[in-house]
């Protein structure tokens, strides 16, 4: 498999970097703690910590089926969206505008920032891609993406776990499905998002967060 463009030639990985999107009754954390089929969540994506490669993502499931909108958003905008300015300015795709306006309508305001060290491999068809998620952390309640230098910041996983995610669109060759045979795993339903939260998510009224492993 190809190493993914992102990566750095010497380590083989690359830094994603999330700021999670969320309303004030956490209608999207408890839709995926109450596993419902159909559900999205609304996100700002860095990589590499590169602020001139922003992203403005929506990411959809619906049942088995994942998929994600995605659209480059500049600097100015994305610290509007981080201070909670979702009004629209004249170079806005239509992508843009219609997340902006899913936030706007139903007060969604920054939440929590999720980041991890990823490798990547892929095919150059079918959208197959493995990737291996390392060092999964949080910046707790610091929300500002763009400055992260001096914010404390959390591990998910006390174990050293990693995430190993396999991603296609049509069936995996028999050499890498003979290949991920040999690998020892546990299937879970991940969700960086959730399990970045189990340090501040302190409603009583809802049960503690735990790793899924």
């Amino acid at each position: 498999m190809l190493l993914d463009k992102f990566a750095n030639t010497e380590t083989k990985e690359y830094t994603v970097t999330s700021l999670y999107f969320e309303t004030p009754d956490d209608d999207d954390l408890d839709e995926k703690l109450d596993g419902i089929l159909i559900r999205e969540k609304h996100r700002i994506r860095l990589y590499n910590n590169n602020h001139s490669i922003i992203k403005l993502e929506t990411k959809k499931r619906n049942g088995t089926v994942i998929s994600k909108d995605s659209d480059a958003i500049n600097f100015t905008n994305a610290l509007e969206l981080i201070n909670g300015n979702y009004n629209s300015s004249f170079d806005d795709t239509e992508l843009v505008k219609l997340i902006k306006i899913k936030l706007k309508s139903e007060a969604y305001k920054p939440r929590v920032i999720v980041e991890y060290d990823r490798q990547a491999y892929y095919l150059p068809y079918g959208n197959i891609r493995i990737t291996f998620d390392k060092n999964l952390r949080t910046y707790n309640t610091h929300t500002n993406l763009f400055e992260l230098d001096n914010a404390g910041k959390t591990p998910v996983f006390l174990d050293n776990s990693q995430i190993l995610e396999v991603k296609f669109d049509v069936e995996l060759p028999s050499y890498i499905r003979d290949i991920l045979r040999t690998v020892s795993t546990t299937r879970a339903s991940i969700s960086k998002y959730v399990l970045s939260q189990r340090y501040v998510n302190y409603d009583p009224r809802k049960d503690y967060i735990t790793p899924v492993f």
